[in-house]
């Protein structure tokens, strides 16, 4: 497994002078979590000064490490150490359905953290967002990440996924000033969120197709290859090591966790989660979204994003097939029409309009983007869909791998699984929850959007 470059990943190697890494240090590897100490003192606000306060973050769930509460053996670890000043340990609220990273969870944590002069954030996706909006918050102290699960790239950016009306919005928040990722901790987490990591990072090869074609059409202009292209490079060997991560395979599991962390700072360099959330990612959102609303757990995002890779790549196939069949006009729809289908998309989740309210801020500037930059009437290049179309993977062979890692390949299969009604709802409206051009705007712009078209890519989505 050394298809990814440095033992240590030494992340500085991507900064350049326009594109700094906040990312300081970085420990994947056995006994990574042993070295904790040592790295606090490395990225401390005073290098070698005595730290005063320490505070631990995390949530309720436990976390093993050779039969220690890992929450625990960071607290214990830090108690012991020479200059690690009182340690105390702040665990996040939960409500309905688990922990979400709204405001009130991330006012509270702001208010038990104040005061430290390092925060360690130990945890998945949910909670390392929350350590990164609460540090970013206070502004002082140092912030290191105890990643507990290979189930999210977000451990390792400056943006976090927090909750506005109930809508899942990425906020810039702050890099983490260290990360650590102890394989053994990482081989006792549940296998269905390590699988869930998996399905996140298949994203690769979708994502990217999203981005270049919304950079082509004028409609993002941050697109970068050589962003895309350190992550992408190494889709080979993730899918090869992905079925090894059912016999907790040291090699399968330190590999996966590089990759999610240069996926994680290809977003912070990117300074947008383009090159890692496209399609895949806004169904995803809006099944969280759903979920959350109605007081029910929903499955793990990665593993929710993986299930709607597929998709996404049959959404991409359906318009290409559009296009070559004829279609190019592109229409810019009216403020009013649109307003009415982003209410009409989220009513039925929040009757009093604040979700809805909140999607159409988003997508009425992507909106209003696109009127700026085309007009009321557009044709398309078919040029600039094969240049796009060339960073996608096939549907089949993105299913074929979820299936071998045995991790869902279909949404039915997720933990809880998705109905079929709720899957056509986000496959149809992933669009309109934000200001983020993807093919499914594409398809809905040139007119091949329409309920029968949805329907056709879940009836292929089936026969595969």
């Amino acid at each position: 497994m050394a298809d990814v470059p440095g033992p240590a990943l030494d992340v500085q190697r991507y900064a350049t002078p326009g594109r700094p890494v906040g990312l300081r240090a970085v420990d994947i590897g056995a006994d990574a979590l042993l070295r904790l100490p040592a790295m606090i003192q490395a990225i401390a606000p005073a290098p070698g000064v005595p730290v005063s306060r320490v505070v631990v973050l995390s949530d309720a769930v436990p976390k093993k490490r050779l039969g220690e509460e890992a929450t625990a053996l960071v607290t214990s670890l830090l108690s012991g150490a020479s200059g690690a000043g009182d340690v105390h340990r702040v665990t996040v609220l939960e409500g309905a359905g688990g922990v979400h990273a709204d405001e009130r969870t991330v006012a509270a944590a702001v208010a038990a953290a104040a005061g430290a002069s390092v925060i360690v954030t130990v945890g998945s996706g949910t909670v390392a967002d929350i350590g990164k909006a609460v540090t970013a918050r206070l502004g002082e102290p140092a912030h290191v990440v105890v990643q507990t699960a290979l189930s999210v790239n977000g451990y390792a950016d400056d943006q976090s996924v927090l909750l506005t009306d109930g809508v899942k919005r990425t906020t810039p928040t702050r890099w983490p000033d260290g990360l650590i990722a102890d394989t053994q901790l990482l081989a006792e987490a549940p296998l269905q969120l390590n699988l869930a990591g998996v399905g996140d990072l298949l994203a690769m090869f979708t994502a990217p197709a999203d981005w270049r074609i919304a950079c082509l059409l004028g409609m993002d202009d941050k697109y970068a290859e050589d962003v895309v292209t350190m992550v992408k490079e190494h889709g080979p060997a993730v899918l090869r090591a992905a079925p090894l991560l059912r016999e907790a395979d040291a090699g399968a599991i330190e590999l996966t966790a590089k990759v999610l962390t240069l996926s994680g700072v290809g977003m912070g360099l990117a300074g947008t989660t383009a090159p890692a959330s496209g399609a895949e990612h806004t169904v995803s959102h809006l099944l969280e979204m759903a979920a959350a609303r109605q007081g029910r757990p929903s499955a793990y995002h990665g593993a929710q994003v993986g299930a709607a890779a597929v998709l996404a790549a049959l959404a991409w196939r359906h318009v290409r097939q559009r296009v070559r069949a004829g279609a190019r006009l592109m229409r810019c729809p009216s403020e009013d029409q649109m307003r009415r289908a982003v209410r009409q998309a989220f009513s039925s989740l929040d009757p009093s309009g604040a979700m809805a309210e909140e999607c159409w801020r988003g997508y009425q500037r992507k909106l209003a983007r696109w009127r700026e930059r085309h007009g009321d009437a557009d044709q398309l290049d078919p040029a600039h869909l094969d240049d796009a179309a060339r960073l996608l993977e096939e549907p089949g062979v993105l299913r074929a791998a979820l299936r071998r890692s045995g991790a869902p390949a279909r949404m039915a299969q997720l933990d809880p699984p998705v109905d079929a009604q709720t899957t056509r709802w986000a496959l149809a409206n992933c669009h309109l929850m934000r200001d983020r051009f993807t093919v499914v705007d594409l398809a809905c712009l040139l007119g091949v959007w329409e309920p029968a078209d949805v329907d056709a890519v879940l009836a292929e989505a089936g026969m595969l």
